[in-house]
């Protein structure tokens, strides 16, 4: 091999060194460039309602209990946790000795009765008429029958409550309110009372720095 053919042979060298890294560079930017972007022809139309009217989390497509009370703890469908509270209602007339008549102020107590009767629709309600321990076993149980009747009369035929909720009993003197023989105390235990016990379903609040446990 000549002289000649030495240089043209390091020189070809010299020149595959020299675009080496050019090509190689080519190579990566090539890889790494981006898929071409597809244009669609027609836009994508939102079917589901994306807003959280109730502002409890949820959006309204997925939401099953609208209104849901603010900060209660609620499940995936928007709907919170509520707890069974047992609350008593009670009303109370007071009689006259030996009368089944209503006196005027028995009629506020009544229209309460009916109230919450109207309110908690699927409710019925047990009228118990009572009396004091003056005369026989079996005049006060007929005294008492007819009051806890002519209360429950008038449930029905002046507040329209349906007589199929409404049903009475009377218990004579067998369950006083107090014991004793003086006046007053007879005065007291000549009463209707309406024991109503109702389930109060109260939301279950998601616990913040701000809660308080309540103690019994």
């Amino acid at each position: 091999m000549n002289n000649r053919q030495v240089v043209n042979l390091h020189a070809s060298k010299r020149s595959n060194i020299r675009f080496f890294p050019l090509a190689l560079l080519a190579l990566l930017i090539s890889a790494c460039a981006r898929p071409p972007i597809i244009v669609m022809e027609t836009s994508v139309v939102q079917v589901n309602n994306l807003h959280d009217f109730d502002s409890d989390g949820v959006i309204k497509a997925r939401d099953k209990c609208k209104d849901t009370v603010l900060g209660a703890n609620i499940d995936n469908d928007g709907c919170g946790t509520q707890t069974a509270n047992i609350q008593p209602l009670n009303i109370n007339i007071k009689f006259a000795n030996n009368s089944y008549e209503i006196p005027d102020t028995g009629y506020a107590e009544i229209e309460k009765l009916a109230d919450f009767l109207n309110k908690h629709q699927t409710l019925d309600v047990v009228i118990e008429g009572h009396t004091s321990k003056t005369g026989s076993t079996g005049l006060n149980q007929t005294l008492s029958d007819n009051r806890a009747k002519a209360v429950a009369r008038v449930l029905v035929n002046s507040f329209n409550i349906p007589k199929y909720r409404v049903s009475s009993i009377g218990f004579g003197f067998k369950r006083p309110e107090q014991t004793g023989d003086s006046e007053q105390v007879h005065a007291v235990n000549r009463r209707i009372m309406a024991e109503l016990a109702y389930t109060d379903h109260q939301d279950e609040m998601m616990w913040t720095i701000y809660t308080v446990d309540q103690t019994e």
